[in-house]
């Protein structure tokens, strides 16, 4: 299980299912900060990736 995953279902107290992912709202894979991690499908997951290379970084997750 990576970091991340086991971070935000710790401190959200969250059980997530094996089809849902945790999305990375920071687009940091690194990051382990619950605020920046969000559940989501893997469609949801690829939009973001989308969105990401389209309009850059969003500065507020820096």
């Amino acid at each position: 299980m990576p970091a991340y995953r086991f971070v935000y279902c710790v401190f959200l107290r969250a059980v997530i299912g094996g089809d849902e992912v945790i999305r990375h709202r920071c687009h940091n894979r690194l990051c382990v900060n619950p605020a920046h991690l969000v559940v989501g499908s893997k469609a949801d997951n690829k939009r973001d990736d989308w969105d990401y290379w389209a309009n850059g970084v969003d500065y507020d997750y820096l």
